[in-house]
């Protein structure tokens, strides 16, 4: 049975992300008008491409070019993986890059597997419910991590270097601490860089290298803390998850384990 989702991110300079899952798919000769981006999770797959007959096994990646024209099909069994489509003036705009190298290789190996982490993550992150008030935070950096560790790894990009911007950092800290509080505010990476006059791709890196954390992360560990408040003051599980704006009592649940080693039922107060 196919189970391929397609996300369009009208919102976020029209980047898509396919989740392929299917059995004897085949593509005839086609090219994307922007990059595709992708990592072959399992079951092999395979191409004609530049003059070339290309076998993608699991852990490879798939990198093309706007407008290289190539063929697709899965060369035996079940086939999985997921391809991320942007434009060049999206990642140029989402990287802050003033020009772009392209790709030399189309199938590299994914050594460690971080693009293929990577990927993974955004599609769990689209997959959630979009109630959340730091839904598009999580989306945005996921998007971002993708395109700056294939970039640099694979296109020549250099990022600007992340610098100590202290007082730029407290100021995000403190409304990303008042959004989770009200549910108010623009937390998005669009709208946290403007509040301080910094790149979103810059702001997110320098965030990241002051503490450890990436905007979203600190967000989530603080709807947790917001979340285990409510549970002290005697909030049903569901109640605390509604609260603390979660997109849904498993969303929380997943949280409270990651961060504090137990699950909600396991908190007990004394």
């Amino acid at each position: 049975m196919q189970k391929n989702r397609y996300h369009h991110l009208t919102w976020l300079n029209g980047i898509e992300l396919f989740e392929a899952d299917f059995h004897n798919q085949t593509f005839g000769r086609h090219s994307h008008e922007g990059f595709a981006i992708g990592a072959i999770s399992a079951g092999v797959g395979g191409y004609q491409c530049r003059g070339e007959t290309m076998v993608l096994p699991s852990g490879s990646l798939s990198l093309m070019n706007p407008e290289e024209p190539h063929t697709g099909h899965s060369n035996a069994g079940r086939l999985r993986y997921k391809m991320l489509y942007a434009d060049e003036a999206a990642v140029k705009a989402l990287l802050d890059l003033p020009q772009l190298r392209g790709f030399r290789e189309v199938t590299p190996q994914d050594r460690g597997l971080e693009l293929t982490r990577a990927l993974e993550t955004l599609a769990e992150r689209l997959c959630l419910a979009q109630q959340a008030g730091d839904w598009r935070l999580g989306v945005e950096e996921a998007v971002q991590q993708v395109l700056g560790t294939v970039f640099e790894s694979h296109g020549g990009a250099e990022l600007r270097p992340a610098g100590r911007e202290n007082l730029a950092i407290a100021r995000v800290r403190e409304a990303i601490a008042a959004g989770v509080e009200a549910e108010t505010g623009d937390l998005s990476l669009a709208g946290l860089g403007a509040l301080v006059g910094l790149h979103p791709n810059y702001l997110v890196r320098c965030f990241s290298r002051a503490l450890g954390l990436s905007p979203h992360a600190y967000a989530l560990q603080r709807r947790v803390a917001r979340a285990k408040t409510a549970l002290v003051a005697g909030k049903s599980a569901a109640e605390a998850a509604l609260e603390a704006g979660f997109c849904d009592q498993s969303h929380m649940i997943r949280q409270f384990r990651r961060h504090l080693g137990v699950t909600p039922t396991s908190l007990i107060t004394h």
